[in-house]
């Protein structure tokens, strides 16, 4: 999914431990070609490229994404868009489970949505397989701690000011827990824009949440760095946030 992985597994069972990578290993590969736009041969490409023609049938997991994608949406005052253009634009035919475009210029891109998915497939597949404590991190910004650490009660996971190397700005404790982090770097600014109007996030700034579902941490994190004020105390309303910071670098 274009950035680094890394995956922690505690256990005495060796065994146990190779079958829930492999699982994972074998799930990523698999994600990846369902959420890369530049396949031509994945779902998402082929989305892309005939839903402004004519309705699509996408299969069934995709089918639940993009349903998945309009409920964050709703909830979140449309500033989560997979489009980033108008979601609202997208026509999603419940009872023939099509997709249809109705406008020009309309894509989809998961990039703010698949690690978060992602993460929900593996902790699935951890729990699946009987392991009890590992730490997952997707490019130090899509993180999971389940159970503890070997010397600890949680994971601790420190963050780093990226303009201030050294400085370290919060250390957050991961209990069954995910954590999502969305700002800008000295080298990576301006990706994080609001729908409609595509006005970029220019300011030295991050967003950290935390929640039980890495979905809605992975959603929530970019959602906050472009929400205003009032428009974040709505949208809380509709999740079940354990912790979020703000963060001026």
């Amino acid at each position: 999914m274009g950035t680094r992985f890394d995956l922690l597994i505690i256990d005495q069972d060796r065994l146990k431990c190779q079958e829930a990578w492999n699982y994972i290993n074998s799930e990523l590969q698999r994600l990846d070609q369902l959420f890369n736009r530049f396949d031509s041969a994945s779902e998402t490409s082929k989305i892309n490229r005939e839903a402004i023609h004519a309705p699509v049938y996408p299969d069934r997991e995709m089918w639940s994404i993009l349903r998945s994608c309009q409920m964050y949406y709703e909830h979140t005052m449309g500033l989560f868009d997979i489009t980033l253009n108008d979601f609202s634009k997208v026509l999603l035919n419940e009872k023939e489970c099509t997709v249809f475009f109705l406008k020009k210029d309309i894509s989809l891109d998961f990039g703010g949505y698949a690690k978060g998915y992602a993460l929900l497939k593996i902790k699935g597949i951890i729990h699946k397989t009987g392991v009890k404590d590992c730490f997952v991190d997707f490019g130090n910004s899509s993180i999971m701690g389940i159970g503890h650490h070997p010397y600890g009660d949680a994971w601790k996971v420190s963050f780093e000011n990226p303009y201030n190397q050294g400085v370290v700005l919060d250390e957050i404790s991961l209990k069954d827990m995910a954590l999502s982090i969305s700002g800008n770097t000295p080298s990576y600014t301006g990706h994080i824009a609001r729908p409609g109007s595509m006005k970029p996030v220019n300011e030295h700034k991050a967003i950290a949440v935390m929640l039980e579902n890495p979905l809605d941490a992975e959603v929530l994190s970019t959602v906050f760095m472009i929400a205003t004020n009032e428009e974040k105390k709505r949208i809380s309303e509709s999740f079940k946030i354990q912790y979020i910071a703000e963060y001026n670098l």
